[in-house]
């Protein structure tokens, strides 16, 4: 696999494309002697990308497997476990509406106060 300077890639960069794209050609860039990237083929990045998301189907399926066998520790106590009680995500009571105005529930159509209140409009 050839092997560039990142100077050399930049000064070259058209042409590398056209090698990774029309002739499949891997090409490494280094900075100071040390790989840093790789130029390859969008068919190259298809491929290790689907070799990827293989890898963590089977990852996936191992620790449900693993999860089944020896069961699972609740998120709480592995939080409690390492000293990250603060992000523990507690139930809140119900909030009093804003300004601290609170209304009235409605009253039942057959209570004593709804057929005094009938009567009164009648007559």
């Amino acid at each position: 696999m050839p092997t560039v300077t990142v100077a050399d890639a930049k000064n070259h960069f058209s042409d590398l494309l056209r090698r990774a794209e029309y002739g499949g050609e891997r090409v490494i860039v280094e900075r100071h002697g040390k790989p840093v990237a790789v130029i390859v083929s969008t068919d190259d990045l298809k491929r290790l990308e689907s070799l990827e998301d293989l890898a963590d189907v089977r990852d996936a399926q191992a620790a449900l497997k693993e999860a089944a066998e020896h069961g699972t520790i609740p998120l709480d106590a592995v939080l409690r476990k390492h000293g990250l009680d603060h992000l523990i995500i507690r139930p809140q009571s119900p909030k009093a509406p804003r300004g601290g105005v609170t209304v009235p529930a409605a009253r039942p159509k057959h209570s004593r106060v709804a057929r005094v209140a009938k009567k009164g409009r009648r007559g």
